[in-house]
């Protein structure tokens, strides 16, 4: 447990808080368990409000430093309609468990509280402390209610007996020397033991001002405000021993917290893995059932010739899973995926997962690990002492369909819930809180978070004096600067502002989950734990990753239009390779394709000319900080053209790089060289693995250094050269890598997407636009259908649904816009549309009007969208719409038959103010028509030659223009900036040297349209142009309306540079 043996001699922090007290408390568990130490005590109870969020990393921080850790919480206890906190200590796990209920049953209510008689019903193997200065024993004294105390200890006592202790505080208030001593001599009168336990809310006296201004902050209010949890001074730190006595000078206070510490020991985190019962034919247990579905799973997978290898790589795995006595964790998994199967939801494993021939032959992954190599020990191995990740990826549409039947079926008796996940500060996110709590001006803030931009705002806030300049710049000289600063220095890295449920984490358990964590539900009515996926493992938990991925509702969607188009069902697992498919992705054409689709990407597909899921993988992969932070890109694509000869450090390598062309692409090659070329066991390879992962960039891992270099010297034979140059290599491959496995997942969703939009270009824009998976906006995917040759059918209040949908046309087929293509309109207001439109189409505006109860903005936006257009012109139907509100404001409602005015002569709408309605109501429009075509005179007047017409190779000077759409300025750029501007089908990146950056920024960040001069770069899939001079202008229609600078697609690389 961490203690050292003499710890129960030292005295115990008895009543601390962490940043999990929502706001209470502002330090780390660790770093109060360090302070702790530091100062000799001998056990630190964590006493955080309400949570037990904390005690996992409370007992994890402890191992090593001798001190003792405590498990408990501050519960708020309701006594006669009054709340008074009580500290309560688990002294065992059943005291824990508990501990959990009472918190559970707390936060279920509006105003948190327990009652006592919830509380006397959980008393056993629970302590409990009177709480401090709000307690109900100072503050019933204060009020002289000596009976209602008398009677709620007398209560109390009988529960908890010996476990019933008098809290003594003494925080410098003033008469606070006088208070001590009376309670003392309180609990003397009723034979009450007494413990020092001052309340601890940092673990350092100088984070007084970060405390008020975070507690202001979560407050809503300034720091300068008065508020009932306003402290009087900065006393409410870890006091040293020496302190801690002068404090309580009574001997028997102070030796009680160790007797206290003493009696609360225990260990929390469990040596074996807990999980739910699966379902099992009877007489088999999970093992035997387990082997016969994977043994069943590899007959369909293999043929007869493969099977041997197939056979050998199984038992291996099962052997793992067994002595691991996880059989039962991948039967849950199996059984979850047999579900989606049995509805026709897509689903499919990924991440280290998809490496395993286990999940491979029970269906959770698609991906064959023997045809790749994959390594199985990246996701299990028998040392590990955590669950290993099942990430399954569902249809982003359906998962809630899946996540009520995993409710149904495990979420009796509180045994199913969502693990939290830890929302930590970022840079934006504290000076937005701390600068409201300074009363900084709203103006201000906002120009701060705008000006960090993607340079600084990956930022944490201790990192704040990074972006100097941009503080400099928007505050000037004021006297907040430093203060602002200082206080973001002062947070810790990993902060946790705040608790939410995961997106995709479930947790199953065979006992009711308040056992191992506490309960609570979201804003948004989803419970959760308060342990997050790492502390969920480390409490033996059994966790499923059921995750909502866009791509998979478009390949689902799609499988959906190609059958009602065609009568055609596809496997989509199962699309065989087509040469025609491949050149496209050579070409880089990846618009709109899952994972290839980024500018880098564009660029990237040239290059890699991937023709195989394999090399599709790697091009993947390739994109990631991991790769690019350690120069993996550039080398990769040198040796991919042939410009460059693929070679490694030591032979040894040569097995484990070798299909990567002779560089480290994968966490699953960094682990194969720890463990052949370092020796290392595969769980020391995992946990250096993680620290280098980890670790800050410049951080220079010395002693991890020195031991990996002697170890590969000692295990290859390789000289001191090559082994500094493989740990180089192994520790330049920091923040964040695919593995193997997960990119040959995406790899297969990546080719689907590719062969639906090559064979049913339709069909898959459609259910593309339903579910809009990636960054580039409507208008941009709108002239892909243009150059793919089928019409956008337009809006039509008779025929329009919910979604895109592909019909057949007299001239082929083409794609109806849904009723939700309208901005405003919400799936509610169509679904009521189209169940009106069940009993009989709608004959006018008047007659949806009636019948349809819609807001007046959105009956507007409706009109104006052309829902209307088959009945009569846009602008007459405008008209009557306007009519209509006028004489029936209201909407719909019995109708009172009042005619409406006449509709006069109106002349048509023309197509620059149709195309302008368009954009205004939708983002986008059907018509063939671009915006840049209302300017083409124009274009051509100032020497402007469209895009399309550009040579994609180095030359002399071009002079040309594009509607922007997206600006990417990645830390990996050294400065430089990439805008994307498009015209019709055709688009662009520009590059702009930083110098060009600072002069044009402004320009880029408000002009709607771009005319631009520069050199074309001899660049891939992506016409690239190397900007020298570039001017603003606006567009001649009102068309787009804003300038969507805001649009920036995560991933970018500077290839170009």
């Amino acid at each position: 447990m961490g203690a050292d043996p003499d710890s129960r001699l030292k005295p115990a922090a008895l009543h601390v808080h962490s940043y999990f007290s929502e706001g209470g408390g502002v330090s780390s568990p660790s770093r109060l368990a360090r302070r702790a130490a530091e100062l000799g005590y001998g056990a630190l109870a964590l006493t955080d409000w309400l949570s037990l969020a904390g005690a996992v990393e409370l007992h994890q921080a402890c191992r090593g430093l001798g001190l003792q850790p405590l498990t408990g919480a501050t519960v708020p206890l309701r006594v006669q309609a009054q709340i008074y906190p009580v500290v309560l200590l688990a002294a065992s796990r059943r005291g824990y468990g508990h501990l959990g209920e009472l918190i559970t049953l707390a936060r279920e209510r509006e105003t948190p509280y327990v009652e006592l008689e919830e509380l006397l019903a959980h008393a056993e193997d629970l302590h409990l402390l009177s709480g401090g200065r709000a307690g109900p024993v100072s503050r019933l004294l204060a009020a002289r209610k000596s009976a209602v105390l008398q009677g709620l200890l007398s209560t109390l006592r009988r529960a908890f007996a010996e476990r019933l202790w008098i809290g003594l505080f003494h925080e410098f208030y003033p008469e606070d020397d006088r208070r001590v001593r009376a309670l003392r001599a309180y609990a003397g009168e009723l034979s009450l033991p007494v413990v020092a336990a001052p309340e601890v809310r940092y673990a350092v006296q100088s984070l007084y001002p970060l405390h008020e201004a975070l507690t202001a902050a979560r407050l809503g209010i300034s720091v300068h405000t008065p508020h009932p949890q306003a402290v009087r001074n900065d006393a409410q730190y870890l006091p040293s021993l020496a302190e801690l006595r002068d404090r309580f000078p009574f001997p028997e206070a102070l030796a009680n917290t160790a007797r206290l510490a003493q009696a609360c020991a225990f260990e929390l985190l469990p040596e074996r893995l807990e999980t739910a019962p699966p379902r099992l034919p009877p007489g088999l247990s999970a093992p035997a059932y387990l082997r016969q579905r994977c043994y069943a799973g590899l007959e369909q997978r293999y043929p007869a010739s493969a099977r041997e290898a197939a056979r050998a790589r199984l038992e291996y795995e099962l052997g793992v899973v067994e002595e691991m006595e996880m059989a039962g964790f991948f039967l849950l998994e199996a059984e979850i995926v047999d579900y989606c199967r049995s509805r026709g939801i897509l689903a499919a494993g990924r991440g280290s997962a998809a490496g395993s021939l286990v999940c491979y032959t029970l269906g959770i992954s698609q991906v064959d690990p023997l045809a790749h190599d994959l390594l199985f020990e990246r996701f299990l191995h028998a040392g590990r002492r955590s669950t290993p990740d099942v990430d399954i990826d569902l249809a982003s549409h359906r998962r809630d369909e899946v996540l009520a039947w995993v409710e149904r079926r495990f979420g009796g008796g509180r045994r199913e819930a969502m693990t939290a996940n830890y929302i930590t500060y970022r840079l934006p996110s504290a000076l937005q809180d701390l600068g409201r709590a300074l009363d900084l001006p709203a103006h201000q803030r906002t120009a701060l978070s705008r000006r960090l931009g993607r340079d600084y705002r990956h930022l944490r806030p201790h990192q704040a004096r990074r972006a100097q300049a941009v503080f400099d710049e928007v505050l000037g000289d004021s006297p907040l600067k430093e203060v602002l600063l200082w206080l973001l220095e002062q947070i810790e890295p990993g902060h946790v502002r705040h608790l939410a449920p995961h997106s995709g984490g479930v947790v199953l358990s065979a006992h009711p989950l308040t056992h191992y964590s506490p309960l609570q539900r979201s804003s948004g009515g989803i419970v959760h734990l308060q342990l997050d996926k790492d502390g969920v493992e480390q409490m033996g938990l059994i966790k499923c990753d059921l995750l909502g991925l866009r791509m998979l509702g478009v390949l689902e969607r799609a499988r959906e239009e190609v059958y009602r188009s065609e009568g055609v069902w596809l496997d989509l697992f199962r699309l065989p390779d087509e040469a025609a498919v491949w050149d496209a992705l050579e070409a880089g054409d990846t618009l709109m394709l899952f994972q290839l689709e980024s500018p880098a990407q564009m660029q990237t597909s040239p290059r890699v000319k991937p023709r195989s899921r394999t090399e599709l993988a790697h091009q993947i992969a390739l994109i990631r900080p991991g790769p690019i932070q350690s120069g993996t890109v550039h080398p990769y694509l040198r040796r991919a053209q042939g410009l460059e000869a693929e070679s490694v450090v030591h032979p040894a390598l040569a097995p484990i790089l070798g299909p990567t062309r002779g560089v480290l692409l994968y966490q699953d090659q960094q682990l194969r060289i720890l463990h052949e070329c370092a020796g290392y066991s595969w769980p020391e390879a995992e946990r250096l693995r993680k620290r280098i992962a980890r670790a800050e960039e410049g951080e220079p891992l010395e002693a991890e250094a020195a031991q990996f270099i002697q170890a590969v010297e000692r295990t290859l034979g390789a000289t001191p050269a090559q082994a500094r140059a493989i740990w180089q290599m192994v520790a330049e491959f920091r923040g964040y890598g695919f593995c193997a496995s997960h990119a040959h997942a995406f790899a297969q969703h990546a080719y689907a997407s590719a062969w639906l939009r090559r064979h049913y270009p339709a069909e898959y824009w459609a259910a593309f636009m339903s579910e809009r998976p990636g960054f580039w906006p409507a208008d941009t995917l709108r002239q892909m259908a243009h150059r793919q040759g089928f019409a956008v059918l337009p809006l039509d209040i008779n025929h329009s649904g919910l979604h895109y949908r592909c019909e057949k046309t007299p001239q082929g087929k083409g794609v109806r816009l849904p009723l939700t293509a309208v901005r405003g309109l919400s799936q509610t207001q169509a679904e009521a549309i189209l169940l009106e439109r069940l009993e009989r189409p709608f004959a006018s505006p008047e007659d949806c009007y009636q019948r349809v109860a819609l807001p007046r903005d959105v009956w507007m936006n409706l009109v104006r969208a052309g829902a209307f257009d088959a009945m009569l012109d846009r602008r007459a139907a405008l008209y009557q719409a306007q009519a209509l509100l006028q004489t029936h404001p209201k909407g719909a409602r019995p109708w009172l038959e009042a005619p409406l005015p006449p509709t006069p002569a109106l002349p048509p709408l023309e197509l620059p103010e149709r195309m302008a309605w368009d954009y205004q109501t939708k983002g986008y429009s059907e018509l063939a028509l671009h915006p840049l075509d209302l300017m083409r005179s124009r274009l051509l007047e100032l020497g402007c030659k469209p895009l399309v017409s550009l040579q994609r190779r180095g030359g002399g000077p071009v002079r040309t223009a594009g509607l922007f759409k997206f600006l990417q300025k990645p830390p990996s750029a050294r400065g430089f900036a990439f805008v994307v501007v498009e015209d019709g089908a055709q688009l662009a990146q520009l590059i702009l040297a930083p110098p060009l950056w600072e002069r044009y920024a402004r320009t880029v960040q408000s002009a709607p349209v771009l005319v631009v001069e520069g050199w074309v770069q001899p660049a891939g899939g992506l016409l690239a142009i190397q900007v020298a001079r570039l001017w603003g202008l606006p567009l001649e229609s009102t068309a787009v309306s804003s300038h969507p600078a805001a649009a920036e697609p995560g991933d970018a690389v500077a290839l170009n540079p």
